[in-house]
């Protein structure tokens, strides 16, 4: 008898943690302002600095940190990219890595900004290495191919994160073309932060409406295969670059020069987005408007006008990062 009851209870006990995964109701996702760690994580200087963003706007920056923190996702899937910290940062690099972020992240956006759309952390760290690669993620902002040369950061469900930053990072950040490239990759990242969110449930803006419109402003060139009727097919092709502008392009997908004639495709949606971020990015609002890419293009020109009012109304200024005039 008591072996019947033992299982009989334990079967409750089953159907109810069952019941407890399955309810959708009973996830409760944590505010911006709710915070499990304890600041300052040290007793520098630069902690104040961190405190009072911390305070204000609800952001911790941190030094000190899990792997859990840096690879937290709503699901586990065997296709999610996992990062391992070997390194934490240094104490040399995480000071100029503060007045960095202070001078090219902070100070670009309104309070508002940062208490409703910045991420939840910001975490810096030595050394990354991505799971099963024993090649370091360094700081990715070297040379090498697109996604490198633009400064591609690692980013999660609530953070964004700052690798490699040690000892000799305030070297590096003095040079002032490495400083631009960072601070364009680390803006960049925060649009992808919001553009590219893990689950819709943490979305802070209408990602898809942005993007669709966007994509909307880009043409299909007449050299085309036939029954192509998306811009970013790969079937929309042309033969001579100059069309590239004219369709409302910055950079092909694909340049093919295996035989004649050659000819190349469209980017895929993301890229050409993030083409055109950078493109805002680099430059004050004077010298956008005075680029013959916006003036002799009038594609260009509309999907650059479209980014900056729709980042507007969520109190976000794109021509911040490319300084004031």
């Amino acid at each position: 008898m008591k072996i019947n009851l033992h299982i009989l209870l334990l079967g409750i006990l089953l159907v109810s943690a069952l019941y407890s995964c399955n309810n959708e109701d009973d996830l409760d996702i944590s505010e911006k302002k709710d915070n499990r760690f304890d600041l300052p994580q040290g007793d520098h200087d630069f902690d104040d600095q961190i405190v009072e963003w911390n305070n204000n706007y609800g952001t911790s920056v941190l030094y000190r940190f899990s792997n859990a923190d840096l690879n937290y996702h709503f699901t586990s899937s065997s296709n999610d990219v996992v990062y391992d910290v070997k390194v934490e940062a240094e104490e040399e690099g995480i000071r100029a890595a503060v007045q960095f972020l202070k001078e090219d992240f902070f100070d670009l956006y309104s309070d508002e900004v940062k208490k409703e759309l910045f991420p939840a952390k910001i975490l810096m760290a030595g050394m990354l290495y991505q799971n099963n690669n024993y090649v370091p993620l360094w700081d990715t902002i070297s040379q090498g191919g697109m996604d490198f040369k633009r400064g591609y950061m690692v980013r999660g469900i609530d953070h964004i994160t700052l690798p490699h930053v040690d000892k000799d990072f305030a070297q590096r950040i003095q040079k002032p073309e490495y400083r631009e490239r960072l601070k364009v990759a680390m803006n960049r990242t925060f649009i992808q932060f919001l553009m590219n969110p893990y689950n819709d449930i943490i979305a802070k803006i209408e990602y898809n409406n942005i993007l669709n419109t966007f994509a909307s402003y880009s043409l299909i060139s007449e050299d085309a295969k036939n029954g192509t009727t998306n811009p970013y097919s790969s079937g929309n092709q042309w033969y001579d670059e100059e069309i590239m502008y004219q369709l409302g392009f910055l950079e092909y997908g694909t340049y093919w020069n295996f035989w004649e004639p050659y000819y190349w495709t469209a980017p895929d949606k993301d890229n050409d987005f993030y083409s055109f971020l950078e493109f805002i990015f680099t430059q004050t609002k004077s010298e956008l408007q005075a680029n013959p890419l916006y003036t002799n293009y009038p594609q260009i020109q509309k999907k650059c006008d479209y980014l900056i009012e729709a980042f507007a109304e969520y109190g976000i200024d794109l021509h911040c990062v490319g300084g004031k005039e």
